[in-house]
């Protein structure tokens, strides 16, 4: 039953997560009067959303459906939950990232200044965060069909969640406009560990792998990162048997519980 639904039946668990935790937010949205407790609902509700943004990273290269449109619907229901709209990721990130991070002139998680230096973690986070939607219409030229079709599903995210405010103000801040920021913010944010610092042009160099089991766990194996990088389209699930596989290739500084150890000096290390 679920193959005849799901690309790979264990998605069924993180669509789970995602519809199950996009149902207790409209469930605070609607029904808890107290903002204080509002507050610290969403407050605690914070890490399953970062579990969902590590999924939402997989769903991008492996889409969770067989159907187009349980997959757009998933997306929307993240949006609300990450902040980042359908088909943005496949701009900002597959394209603008995958494509081109050994070109930091034009990579979207570049983590290099003009005169070379690394960028602290807060800054590249800001940056990053600041260009993600701008930069899709940037990585969207010459593809007029994917454009359009970013376009149109980021008009109907924002008119929901316009919905969604004019409704409620103080709630929809609360529950959804302020965590999904974060969220955005802490995409970028875990992606400084990813690259920064390292140099260009090897993937066997350039990537950095974090094997610790809560991480992985948390994030569906986003942890993987070199595996990740040679085969993007692997589903998430077969991360630690592909990164197996390539870890005696790859230098020990550079993979390990909390990304390795081979880090930019006075840089802030990733968790």
């Amino acid at each position: 039953m679920l193959s005849k639904i799901f690309r790979n039946p264990i998605d069924v668990w993180p669509a789970l997560l995602v519809t199950g935790l996009f149902a207790i937010l409209l469930l605070l949205y609607l029904y808890v009067d107290s903002l204080w407790l509002m507050a610290a609902c969403s407050f605690l509700l914070l890490l399953p959303r970062l579990s969902v943004v590590g999924y939402n990273h997989n769903h991008v290269h492996t889409m969770t459906f067989k159907s187009t449109m349980l997959n757009r619907l998933l997306e929307v229901i993240m949006f609300f939950e990450t902040g980042t709209s359908p088909h943005s990721g496949t701009l900002n990130h597959i394209i603008g990232h995958h494509a081109c991070y050994f070109n930091p002139a034009i990579d979207t998680l570049n983590t290099r200044r003009a005169d070379g230096s690394t960028l602290g973690r807060h800054e590249f986070s800001f940056r990053s965060a600041l260009w993600h939607y701008p930069s899709c219409i940037t990585f969207s030229r010459g593809k007029r069909e994917l454009r359009t079709k970013f376009i149109a599903h980021l008009a109907v995210c924002l008119i929901l969640l316009g919905a969604v405010v004019a409704y409620k103000p103080a709630a929809a801040a609360i529950v959804f406009v302020v965590p999904m920021l974060i969220m955005l913010y802490m995409l970028k944010w875990s992606a400084w560990a990813h690259h920064s610092g390292l140099p260009m042009g090897d993937d066997f160099t350039a990537s950095r792998t974090h094997t610790g089991k809560f991480y992985n766990w948390l994030t569906w194996n986003a942890g993987y990162h070199a595996a990740h990088h040679f085969r993007q389209a692997t589903h998430w699930s077969m991360l630690p048997t592909y990164h197996a596989e390539l870890s005696d290739r790859i230098a020990a500084d550079l993979q390990g519980h909390g990304w390795g150890t081979r880090f930019p000096p006075s840089n802030m290390r990733a968790g």
